[in-house]
C-alpha cells in the first residue's frame, strides 16, 4: 500500500465487508408488511447509471485502488465526488435487518459516509482532488473563512452592531454558519426574533469561521481541522457550553465531526428546532396563529439520517398547523436527498438541481402548499428546483412558519 492510500488501507477490513447485495441501488424501504421498492441512491438514479454511481461500485473502486489495479486520477475523483453523502446506502445496507441474511455487512462496514469521506481525503493526498471548483472555493476560504467568496468582515452585516446578541453573556452561543450569514440571513433574523420573544439568552461571535463541513465532506481535512481548532478557541473564549445552529450542516459538523478532531471538546450542540420544540412543549412559546394550508416536511440528511433528529420538527409542525401535515412518500430515515450535499451543489450544480426537482415533485404529490425544512442549504437547492420545475409549492424554513404562528 502507498502512503497516499493510508486511510483506505486502515479501512480495508470494513471495505471488504461489502458482500455486494446491492440494496444500496435498489432496496425495499419501509416496513416489511408494506415495503416500497425503489432506487436508494440519488447519484445512481440521476447519474450515468453505471455501477460506480452507487455504493457497491465505490467499494469496488476502493478495493481496486488497494490492490493496485487502478491508480488515483482526476477522472476517478470526478466519479467519487458526485456522491451527496446522504447516507441512504448506509440506511438500506442489507435492507437494514433482513432476517434471511446470515452475515450483516452493515455491522462490519459501520459507517458508509465515513468511508466515502476518507476515500476523498486519500484522493486529496494523492493530488487528484478536490475538484477544480472546490479548489477555488477553498483558496478563498483560507483567506476569508467562508466558501461563498464573501468577506469575513461582512459576516454579520445583517445584524445591527449594537444588537444585544453581540454582547457577552447568555446561556447559548448562536453559531450562524455561512449560508445563513451570506445567503439566507432571514433565517438567522427569524431565529433571533423568536429568541427575543421568549427571552432566550443568546450571544454571538463575529469571530466564528465556516464550520468546516464542506472541508470534511470533500476530504480537505487539513483546512477542516484548522477551522475546527479556530472555532473551538472562540467557543472557549465566549465561555458558553451550549451551542445552537439553525443549519443542519453546521449542526452535524459541530455535533459529530468536531469531537473526532478536538480532544477536549465538551460542548452541547443543539439544532434550533430542538430548542423551539422544547419551548413549545414547556408552554414558553404560545401559538396564536395556526398556519393554514397543507404542510409537508423535507428531512435534511445531516439532521435526519446523520443525527437521527426526526421528532422535533414534526412536533413543531403539529403544533403550528391549521390544516394537515402530510408526509412525503419517502420520509425520515428513508427520505430522499435534496441533492446539494457532499460538495455536489458547488461541484455539479445542474446535477444537484435535477435531484431536487424529483424531491419537489414528491412534495407536490402530497397536495401541500408548504414544503418546509430545517437546513438553509437544502432550502437553496429546493428553491432552485422550484424554479426549474415551475412549481407553485412554497419552500420555507420551518422557523419562518413558527414566527408567523406566534
Amino acid at each position: 500500500m502507498t502512503e497516499k492510500l493510508k486511510r483506505l488501507s486502515q479501512l480495508e477490513e470494513r471495505i471488504l465487508s461489502c458482500i455486494g447485495v446491492g440494496d444500496c441501488r435498489n432496496a425495499l424501504k419501509g416496513p416489511y408488511s408494506k415495503p416500497i421498492l425503489e432506487l436508494s441512491c440519488p447519484n445512481m438514479e440521476h447519474g450515468s447509471g453505471f455501477e460506480v454511481n452507487f455504493a457497491r461500485g465505490r467499494f469496488s473502486l476502493a478495493r481496486a485502488l488497494l490492490d493496485g489495479r487502478i491508480q488515483p486520477s482526476e477522472g476517478l475523483a470526478e466519479e467519487v465526488y458526485q456522491c451527496t453523502l446522504c447516507g441512504s446506502c448506509r440506511q438500506v445496507c442489507n435492507n437494514c435487518a433482513n432476517p434471511d441474511l446470515i452475515v450483516n455487512a452493515r455491522e462490519n462496514i459501520e459507517d458508509h459516509i465515513d468511508i466515502w469521506e476518507q476515500f476523498r481525503a486519500d484522493l486529496v493526498d494523492a493530488g487528484v482532488a478536490p475538484l477544480p471548483k472546490h479548489k477555488k472555493m477553498f483558496s478563498h476560504q483560507e483567506e476569508e473563512h467562508n466558501p461563498y467568496f464573501e468577506k469575513h468582515s461582512e459576516r454579520l452585516n445583517w445584524i445591527p452592531k449594537d444588537s444585544k446578541f453581540l454582547k457577552p453573556g447568555g446561556e447559548y452561543l448562536f453559531f450562524v454558519g455561512c449560508t445563513s450569514a451570506y445567503r439566507l440571513n432571514d433565517i438567522s433574523r427569524t431565529f433571533l426574533e423568536i429568541a427575543d420573544q421568549v427571552d432566550l439568552k443568546i450571544t454571538m461571535s463575529p469571530d466564528e469561521w465556516c464550520c468546516g463541513s464542506v472541508n470534511f465532506r470533500t476530504g480537505v481535512e487539513k483546512l477542516g481541522n484548522e477551522t475546527a481548532q479556530h472555532n473551538f478557541e472562540i467557543f472557549k473564549t465566549v465561555g458558553i457550553k451550549k451551542i445552537i445552529a439553525t443549519c443542519a450542516g453546521c449542526y452535524r459538523t459541530l455535533k459529530i465531526d468536531y469531537p473526532k478532531w478536538l480532544d477536549d471538546w465538551d460542548f452541547e450542540v443543539l439544532h434550533s428546532i430542538e430548542v423551539i420544540d422544547e419551548l413549545i412543549q414547556n408552554k414558553k412559546i404560545k401559538i396564536k396563529n395556526k398556519i393554514p394550508g397543507i404542510i409537508t416536511y423535507h428531512d435534511p440528511c445531516h439532521l435526519g439520517r446523520h443525527a437521527e433528529i426526526y421528532d422535533a420538527p414534526r412536533n413543531v409542525i403539529e403544533a403550528i398547523k391549521q390544516d394537515d401535515f402530510v408526509e412525503m412518500r419517502r420520509n425520515k430515515e428513508n427520505a430522499y436527498c435534496c441533492g446539494a450535499g457532499g460538495g455536489v451543489k458547488s461541484g455539479f450544480p445542474e446535477f444537484a438541481v435535477e435531484i431536487a426537482v424529483e424531491r419537489i415533485k414528491e412534495a407536490e404529490e402530497t397536495g401541500a402548499e408548504w414544503l418546509t425544512s430545517t437546513c438553509p442549504f437544502c432550502l437553496i437547492n429546493l428553491k432552485d428546483a422550484v424554479k426549474e420545475a415551475n412549481s407553485k409549492i412554497k419552500v420555507v424554513d420551518l422557523l419562518e412558519l413558527v414566527k408567523n404562528a406566534i
